[in-house]
């Protein structure tokens, strides 16, 4: 007789919570760059504006920027020959029709 859930449950307390799934670490790297005086005080003020950090403001453009180059897969063509062949015979109803 195979075991079931509260059978499970019965030997182990545990049991639900050893079945959870754990996420995948995301991994960081660091980079680290140099900015004048001046580029340091312009993205200050625009922080201070837009009333965010710094580094989630850089965070924010290098994701716009690097959101365009994720490859995407090409979406699967569903058109079949049957298909085409319903928009010929709509053509063909509408030209009986008339």
């Amino acid at each position: 007789m195979p075991k079931t859930i509260i059978s499970m449950l019965q030997e182990n307390p545990d049991y639900l919570k050893s079945k959870k799934s754990k996420k995948k670490k995301v991994r960081y790297k660091k980079i680290v760059f140099k900015i004048t005086d001046r580029q340091k005080e312009a993205l200050e003020v625009l922080c201070k504006r837009q009333n965010t950090t710094p580094v989630r403001f850089l965070k924010s453009v290098i994701r716009k920027q690097t959101s365009r180059y994720r490859s995407h897969p090409q979406p699967v063509s569903y058109v079949t020959e049957n298909q085409l062949q319903l928009f010929d015979l709509e053509v063909e109803a509408s030209v009986n029709n008339k």
